[in-house]
């Protein structure tokens, strides 16, 4: 097609997408801005687009504002962001500063520091004097994030997706009929977080609203340990889930559900003392055959090629991956606090074995290191990601991949040094942390212009931020949040602090924009009308924001898998960095990415 005006698809694109938003979401009509092209920009060259905030910006926090472009020479000269107030509010103005080429496209960012006041704003994007891009509906307001997500993300999109599995417990966790254990886990803990953490921020109704559902997935986690026993498995074991997968029993299943179970012994108030007592049980069972009997998975569900491995690679069948030491550091420090006094000496066994398999400088990955190896025996560095269904010789395989959504994941770490600063490890626990923070997280992090967090390093390939998984990552991002603000406050740091809100923001619209190539690619259900040539921002969360993407089982406050490289549920795209970038959107929903934005929001 013949040269086309970008202003004309980002005001079309403010306005297009009326399919995807409920009642009163308002996707808003832009100003009247005008509409002039980019000079000799073609809808052949790839998609162009003006990228910024769908739910909104925290006052005091940086406000960025991004433009994507297929070439840079198509800005040239001083390129300017101005936000036009709305209602009274201030103008503000500043200059876009070229960021990198990455992921096929090139990327300008527009960063206001200076912005305290809430209201709402227009933005123009300026190229000398000429207006290349005009949206509307950038807002600032104190806790917009957690003001328009909290309910949904949590208590809200649970009640509606209980009614669904045939069970009486457990919740539907994703776009069909599954209610599989680690995603139970997942939720549950962050609900528990959400008390421990934000408790006095909510009424009493709410807190019972929050009870209630610990309760929901902890009665499931139960009969899934119930059904292992039923059907012969050794005492403690768990059943992947009862929907017909109870015989596939995962330890890392069961590492989940003891962090859950025991938590909610703990938090949930003396009403639910009856469940409380068989929550405790069923988490002293489970404990007790992981540390007794549980055996690593091995190759069994373990995908090779999303590591970058051959595949002659021989996987050990005796050590557990780099993820699960962490978790069972997490699930021994839960059980200490329910009076397993062993438990003490376990986690900080745990964590040894995960500070052992830290890389050190002199092994650097494309520069980076700080980082883990994922098996003591072989030297490749764990993903961030790792869940999957496996295809088999047999048929699909739910192995050592699956609930892999925790990334590089050190909060054990992090509980160790707050419960036990003066203990003779704490240094060495602080270290590995800093090294991690500092020559990892953040470099890995400032390569793209979000503070995306990658899917890992991979050897040569260096950084990868999409490619090689079943799926989009929605999770690892609020789990980064998460982790990075943790340790923005041990390290007093404020780049780990943009990291946390650069990768929540991603899931609220900040992101590299919704496509029609990266729709047809990787939806299965979702549809809406995109012009063409137009990449626009959107929420990945269900019925919240602006304008927002996916999903398939349609409760609000859910979020979609979100951007990757393939068609969904399929391992076709190798961790390459020619193969990188945000090529599909992937739009089943599943609970985990919900629980991962709940732990990184109630940190921010």
């Amino acid at each position: 097609m013949k040269s086309t005006a970008v202003a004309s698809s980002a005001l079309i694109g403010a306005s297009v997408l009326s399919a995807c938003s409920e009642k009163g979401s308002n996707n808003r009509k832009p100003g009247k801005f005008p509409e002039n092209s980019l000079k000799n920009y073609q809808l052949s060259d790839g998609v162009a687009g003006l990228l910024f905030s769908q739910i909104g910006y925290e006052p005091g926090l940086p406000v960025r504002v991004v433009v994507r472009l297929p070439k840079k020479e198509l800005l040239q000269g001083k390129t300017t962001c101005k936000l036009i107030p709305v209602s009274g509010e201030k103008t503000y103005e500043t200059e876009f500063i070229y960021h990198s080429q990455i992921w096929g496209s090139h990327w300008w960012v527009a960063d206001f520091r200076n912005i305290n006041e809430a209201g709402e704003w227009n933005i123009k994007v300026l190229n000398g004097s000429d207006c290349v891009f005009a949206d509307s509906g950038l807002q600032v307001s104190k806790n917009i994030l957690w003001e328009k997500t909290i309910e949904y993300a949590s208590v809200d999109m649970l009640e509606r997706r209980v009614h669904f599995t045939g069970v009486g417990a457990g919740w539907q966790d994703a776009g069909t009929l599954w209610v599989e254990s680690p995603a139970q886990s997942a939720m549950v803990i962050s609900l528990e977080e959400l008390l421990e953490l934000k408790k006095d921020t909510f009424d009493t109704p709410f807190q019972e609203r929050i009870y209630t559902q610990i309760a929901v997935g902890c009665d499931y986690l139960v009969m899934t340990q119930n059904k292992a026993e039923e059907l012969g498995f050794p005492k403690g074991s768990m059943s992947h889930d009862i929907k017909g997968h109870e015989k596939d029993i995962l330890p890392h299943d069961a590492m989940k559900a003891v962090v859950a179970l025991a938590k909610a012994v703990q938090l949930l108030p003396d009403k639910f003392a009856d469940k409380k007592y068989k929550y405790a049980e069923a988490a002293k069972k489970a404990f007790q055959w992981l540390v007794t009997s549980a055996k690593p998975m091995g190759e069994y569900g373990y995908v090779k090629m999303q590591r970058g491995l051959p595949a002659d690679a021989v996987i050990p069948k005796d050590e557990w991956l780099t993820r699960d030491l962490l978790m069972m550091c997490r699930a021994s420090l839960e059980m200490l606090k329910l009076g397993d006094l062993k438990a003490k000496e376990l986690a900080i066994d745990y964590a040894n074995k995960v500070m052992a398999r830290q890389i050190s400088k002199e092994n650097a990955e494309s520069g980076f290191y700080g980082h883990f190896y994922e098996f003591d025996s072989m030297k490749h560095s764990e993903p961030s990601w790792c869940h999957g269904i496996v295809p088999g010789k047999n048929g699909v395989e739910f192995g050592a991949d699956m609930g892999g959504i925790y990334p590089n994941y050190l909060m054990p770490l992090i509980d160790l040094l707050k419960l036990w600063p003066d203990h003779s490890d704490a240094a060495k626990w602080k270290e590995t942390l800093h090294n991690f923070a500092t020559n990892y997280l953040i470099p890995a992090c400032e390569q793209n212009p979000f503070y995306l967090v990658p899917q890992g390093i991979f050897g040569d390939e260096g950084a990868i931020w999409f490619c090689g998984t079943f799926h989009g990552t929605s999770a690892i991002y609020g789990y980064t949040a998460a982790l990075a603000l943790e340790l923005s406050t041990i390290f007093n740091e404020p780049k780990l602090k943009e990291i946390a809100y650069g990768n929540l923001q991603w899931l609220a619209g900040l992101n590299a924009g919704i496509s029609r190539e990266n729709l047809k690619l990787g939806c299965v259900v979702f549809s809406t009308d995109v012009p063409e040539g137009a990449a626009l921002p959107a929420s990945m969360m269900c019925g919240v924001g602006n304008r927002w993407a996916g999903t398939w089982f349609q409760t609000r406050g859910v979020i979609c898998n979100g951007f990757s490289t393939g068609e969904q549920f399929k391992y076709d795209v190798e961790p390459k960095k020619i193969n990188d970038g945000p090529f599909s959107l992937t739009d089943e929903d599943w609970i985990p990415h919900s629980a991962g934005w709940l732990t990184g929001l109630m940190r921010l």
